[in-house]
């Protein structure tokens, strides 16, 4: 037999079907010899390799959110702002009590510029010149402070770190970094958890819990924040941010207890706003 017509036999032979005979019997048409001589085993093998410290990962933490800070030159982006009220009570139901719609505008070193888009109150409120009173503003700086304020270097002095876990996502390794407060008596400073992604040693989430009220004379606590951040192109940047709050004095139409929450979205990155845009002091 020729080498041509002996790999189209084989070949046949590999995608003929095959029927299982009874003991003693020969299967009908090809059969396909089955290979058995060849056991092996490989051993398993330990390697050792030193794991990053803790230090080394607060390290490059301050060093990726540097970094995610300098490459943003500008940015504007859509913010809403709603505000809940929860009444007290079996029979209260949690209700909107704003919500205000935002076109935010941000370029170095300090220019910031906020528009109002959309604005409803539930129980509107107007001023001695009847317009609607919006007190809400965005700092200039897009470090996004609220989110790495305990992982900045200066901030090593006044907290604790541990690490939690470690995460995979995808192809992302994510580190879950616990922080507190040193001492006891800083108990107005807050707790939480992080969550870094390590292929840019950027903050992506974090969970934060206050101990003592920010502001004791208005509010009795603040039992729960979450910050979240999304990947727009190649930045992480805010994209949600709740908290939920306990006042100290019911307040009327909200109660004691609100929730404020604010979206981000719509994001343009470098696209180089114009300095006529920024009118006014820088906010």
């Amino acid at each position: 037999m020729t080498f041509p017509a002996a790999l189209a036999f084989a070949a046949l032979a590999l995608s003929a079907p095959t029927t299982a005979s009874p003991p003693g019997t020969s299967a009908p048409g090809p059969t396909v010899a089955v290979e058995d001589t060849m056991h092996t085993s490989v051993p398993e093998v330990l390697v050792r390799a030193p794991r990053v410290t803790l230090a080394e990962i607060l390290d490059r933490v301050a060093r990726g959110e540097a970094r995610r800070d300098s490459l943003l030159k500008d940015e504007s982006f859509r913010a809403v702002v709603r505000l809940v009220a929860n009444q007290a009570g079996p029979a209260k139901q949690p209700e909107l009590e704003s919500e205000t719609v935002l076109r935010v505008y941000k370029k170095r070193p300090d220019r910031a510029r906020s528009v109002t888009l959309r604005q409803w109150e539930r129980h509107p409120s107007k001023d001695k010149d009847g317009d609607k009173t919006v007190n809400i503003r965005f700092r200039s700086d897009m470090s996004e402070e609220i989110v790495n304020f305990a992982f900045r270097p200066e901030a090593r002095r006044d907290y604790r770190y541990r690490i939690v876990g470690r995460d995979l996502a995808g192809n992302h390794l994510i580190y879950r970094i616990a922080f507190e407060p040193r001492s006891p008596l800083d108990a107005e400073r807050p707790s939480g958890i992080v969550w870094v992604d390590t292929n840019d040693f950027v903050i992506v989430r974090q969970e934060v819990d206050f101990t003592r009220s920010p502001v004791p004379i208005l509010l009795k606590g603040i039992h729960h924040m979450v910050i979240e951040r999304t990947r727009v192109d190649s930045y992480w940047l805010l994209n949600r941010v709740m908290l939920r709050a306990e006042l100290t004095i019911p307040m009327p139409k909200v109660g004691r207890s609100f929730d404020i929450g604010i979206a981000y979205d719509d994001y343009k990155v470098n696209s180089g706003l114009p300095d006529a845009l920024f009118t006014g002091k820088p906010e």
